[in-house]
This record gives structure tokens, C-alpha cells and sequence, in this order.
């Protein structure tokens, strides 16, 4: 193995206000109707037959985004903390993709009141060095979308 692939801990931390009431907020993360709006960096989809939800503690979570170039990138997890609308947390335990073993993601939606919430999403991954910067990008990107959305 060479010392780029070599597996370690990391945790990356993103937070975003947006202009919109928490509940919709929550719906927006948990209806697979509208995940498939937004999930995924810029030019990445998620269609509808490539997500698969059980909202509940062990539950499924799978998600299949496509690339710009037509490659699936598969998430086959679960739920483990789903607390509507408070917080939500999603991952896999083991993948086949060679720069990572493992991640677990938690969502905090933080009421700010006046129709504004705060979402900290924080992602727990078992990693090769390379993938974090790859991470970060990935995540703000779908921010955006996901802040795009509500505001439309």
C-alpha cells in the first residue's frame, strides 16, 4: 500500500445558514423527492430510483449519484440517530471505494428563528489523506444546491 492510501481518521465540519423554516429544512434532507433535487457536488444527480430511505435508528440509506461522465458513486448505509427536526445522522460501515473504509455523517438543524436555519454537517471518515479536500469541495458544492433550492 503506498503512504497515499494508507487509511486514517478524519472529520470535517460545514456549517450554513439558510433562509428557510427548519421543518422544511428536515423534509428537504429526508423526502427522497426532494433529495433528489439537490444531492450531490455541481453536475453530479441523484435520480429518484437511486435513493432508498427508511427514516428510522438502523434504518436503509442508500443513495446512487451519477457523475458528469456517467459513473455511479453507490452509498449503501443507514440511519442511526433520526431525531425529526432536530438532527439526522447517515453512513456506511464498510465501502468498495478505494480511498475510504468508512463515514458517518450527523446533520444538526438548528432553529434560528425567523424562518432560518442553521445546518452543521459533520462527516466522520476512515480515509485516505487525499479524500478530505475531495470531501470539503463535495459537500460545500452540494450546499449550495441545497441553499439554491430553498431560496427558489
Amino acid at each position: 500500500m503506498s503512504e497515499q492510501s494508507v487509511m486514517t481518521e478524519h472529520t470535517i465540519v460545514i456549517e450554513r445558514e439558510l433562509d428557510a423554516p427548519r421543518d422544511l429544512v428536515w423534509k428537504t434532507w429526508t423526502d427522497p423527492d426532494e433529495v433528489t433535487k439537490w444531492w450531490g457536488p455541481e453536475h453530479f444527480t441523484t435520480p429518484r430510483d437511486g435513493i432508498e430511505f427508511d427514516l428510522r435508528p438502523g434504518g436503509v440509506c442508500r443513495l446512487t449519484m451519477i457523475g458528469p461522465d456517467g459513473e455511479k458513486y453507490p452509498s449503501d448505509g443507514h440511519f442511526g440517530i433520526v431525531e425529526a427536526p432536530a438532527r439526522l445522522s447517515f453512513g456506511e460501515e464498510t465501502t468498495d471505494h478505494p480511498m475510504i473504509e468508512s463515514g458517518e455523517t450527523t446533520v444538526e438543524f438548528i432553529d434560528l428563528g425567523e424562518d432560518r436555519t442553521k445546518v452543521v454537517v459533520s462527516s466522520r471518515m476512515i480515509c485516505a489523506e487525499e479524500l478530505v479536500d475531495m470531501a470539503n469541495a463535495g459537500w460545500s458544492s452540494q450546499l449550495d444546491k441545497l441553499e439554491a433550492l430553498l431560496a427558489g
